[in-house]
């Protein structure tokens, strides 16, 4: 895999990655029998000339990570659809219309690369990903959108059956998309292989993804970070067994665990758990970056100059409270060594316990709010999650801490006294669970083109 990042560092700033190199999936023929199934897969760099990887017919192609198609069932010409073009957690999956060049989003899946032969198939109209319903392994287990975890029934295996056609096999059972007819409305789900054409698809290329996958390894790759930028807060071990909490998480630039912090490829991934503590200093969980010099030690700085932080970030799923009624987790701060408050401020989405979709409030808190004006504020409006937002935080000189999302000033208080020995943090930290015990529940926050400056 011919990997290609740069990281553009100035005056203490680092910038995502501006180029990328794309995995390129051709998949080779399996046979039809499922309890003999022969499958393989290669990989190879996106310079091999076109001829090796779009199949002679001009229509049908070879998917590749980080282009969008349509997906057609062999045995009806009808297409892959979401179920009344739903954006929503849980809408399903059916046959829907022969266009194989339709410009209904809700029939266009882009391919992006999980890691090795694996995909997810990820809706361009939802954002959401394809996955078997509850993780069964099941045949006739149900195949329906979700936002994505990053659990292995969420990724897919797309295996060549021959005629530039292929089927789609689950990462986690071992079985193969079917549909069951070919009329409208035909619902698929997951069974094993049989060689019928009811489980047989070809693919049609109608576009790419407005932000491709850069088909690195890691999300520090995403990212564009190493260790000498940021040191991640997070845990080891499953969540459901006192997983370990690690202050500072060792080969950030390789570092990926399914249950906590991955990629896409696009994205990076926080996902942290109610109930599971959290460091000496504080028993909140958190799985976040903190950040560092530029030479690997611990970042302090003043007010004075100009200090921001920028990222983009989509809230996927709240976590519940400690008090199981609400969800709540920040998604960037600026920390300090207030007495009182020790976060000069701190961005929180909050809205009900499990939230994953639909309108959600942005809570403002720490010492800006909390001692400051005397109690922590709502920003006006409402904001959504599954909805990727560009936030930028600043404290500079004129002692004024700001929130700017989408380039609009949304938030701005000046300090009553200046505080120094701070730095940035952006992940995911679930403040409002403190003490609760471990239920499952998590949130999820994507991070990306994340930077710093500071002059």
């Amino acid at each position: 895999m011919n990997l290609t990042n740069f990281k553009i560092k100035q005056t203490k700033t680092w910038l995502k990655p501006l180029f990328f190199s794309s995995i390129v999936l051709l998949i080779t023929s399996c046979t039809d029998n499922e309890n003999d199934i022969v499958e393989q897969v290669s990989v190879i760099n996106e310079s091999t000339t076109i001829k090796e990887v779009v199949t002679t017919n001009s229509q049908k192609v070879t998917p590749i990570a980080g282009k969008t198609y349509t997906i057609t069932s062999v045995s009806s010409g009808r297409t892959l659809d979401i179920s009344g073009a739903s954006n929503n957690n849980g809408a399903n999956l059916q046959l829907w219309g022969t266009d194989i060049n339709t410009s209904s989003t809700h029939r266009q899946w882009e391919v992006i690369s999980t890691g090795g032969s694996y995909v997810r198939l990820r809706g361009v109209d939802s954002g959401k990903s394809l996955e078997v319903s509850g993780g069964s392994n099941s045949n006739n287990a149900n195949v329906q959108q979700w936002a994505y975890q990053g659990t292995t029934h969420q990724q897919w295996e797309i295996l060549s059956v021959g005629s530039d056609n292929f089927r789609l096999k689950n990462r986690d059972s071992g079985k193969s998309l079917k549909v069951g007819g070919t009329s409208n409305g035909s619902n698929a789900y997951q069974y094993a292989y049989d060689g019928s054409n009811s489980q047989r698809f070809y693919f049609n290329e109608v576009g790419g993804t407005t932000n491709p996958p850069n088909g690195s390894g890691s999300p520090a790759d995403v990212l564009g970070i190493t260790g000498d930028d940021w040191k991640l807060n997070g845990f080891t071990g499953s969540p459901s067994s006192n997983p370990t909490y690690v202050d500072n998480m060792p080969n950030l630039e390789s570092y990926e665990d399914s249950n906590y912090f991955y990629t896409d490829g696009e994205w990076a991934y926080f996902k942290c758990y109610r109930g599971l503590g959290g460091s000496s200093n504080s028993n909140n969980p958190r799985v976040e970056l903190r950040e560092m010099d530029g030479n690997g030690n611990e970042e302090y700085w003043s007010n004075e100059g100009t200090n921001e932080m920028e990222f983009t970030v989509r809230v996927d799923q709240l976590s519940n409270d400690a008090s199981n009624s609400n969800g709540v987790t920040c998604v960037g701060q600026i920390h300090g060594p207030g007495s009182s408050v020790d976060d000069i401020i701190r961005v929180q989405f909050y809205g009900d316990a499990g939230q994953s979709s639909g309108a959600a409030r942005i809570k403002i808190s720490g010492y800006i709010t909390e001692d400051v004006l005397g109690g922590s504020q709502f920003l006006s409006g409402t904001y959504n999650l599954d909805t990727a937002y560009t936030m930028k935080i600043t404290y500079n000189s004129d002692d004024y801490v700001r929130l700017y999302i989408n380039g609009s000033q949304v938030f701005s208080q000046k300090m009553d006294t200046d505080q120094d020995d701070n730095y940035f943090k952006v992940g995911n930290y679930i403040q409002q669970s403190s003490g609760a015990s471990y239920d499952g529940s998590n949130a999820i926050v994507r991070i990306k083109n994340l930077s710093i400056t500071h002059n």
